[in-house]
């Protein structure tokens, strides 16, 4: 199973705009491109799916930029999968019809729960307070 770059990306760039975060302290795309090796137009694109599901705000002008929506306790990894991925982060198709499909299609399915669950007891302060004490973390504020 692997995690789509896209949802990874936008928990890097979530994580950038938690360490910053306050009600007037807005960051500008460039910068959350620099800090995190994205390019702007693919940030833009990622921001724009966190816009729409509410997780960031844009503010346009001189001085605009993104800012969480909501405080960093409240935003889960579940929350930016959905987001990006919709509910079914681990897709599987009801196969063919053969005498185990069902029950190989329900077991993915137990899986795909039991990773939104274990997402949704990740907050994005508890991600940059790990990143924050890895040795190797360089974040840019």
């Amino acid at each position: 199973m692997r995690l789509p770059l896209k949802t990874e990306y936008a928990c890097q760039v979530l994580a950038q705009l938690a360490l910053t975060y306050s009600e007037d302290d807005v960051r500008q795309v460039e910068d959350l491109a620099v800090a995190e090796g994205l390019s702007p137009n693919y940030s833009v694109q990622i921001l724009t799916a966190l816009r729409q599901a509410g997780l960031v705000i844009s503010r346009r002008g001189k001085n605009g930029g993104y800012l969480l929506a909501r405080h960093p306790d409240e935003i889960t990894l579940a929350d930016i999968a959905t987001a990006m991925e919709g509910e079914q982060l681990i897709e599987s198709s009801p196969g063919n019809e053969g005498m185990s499909a069902a029950t190989v299609h329900a077991a993915w399915l137990q899986v795909n729960q039991a990773m939104l669950g274990a997402c949704r007891e990740i907050t994005l302060t508890e991600l940059i307070a790990n990143c924050a004490q890895d040795e190797g973390a360089d974040w840019v504020i």
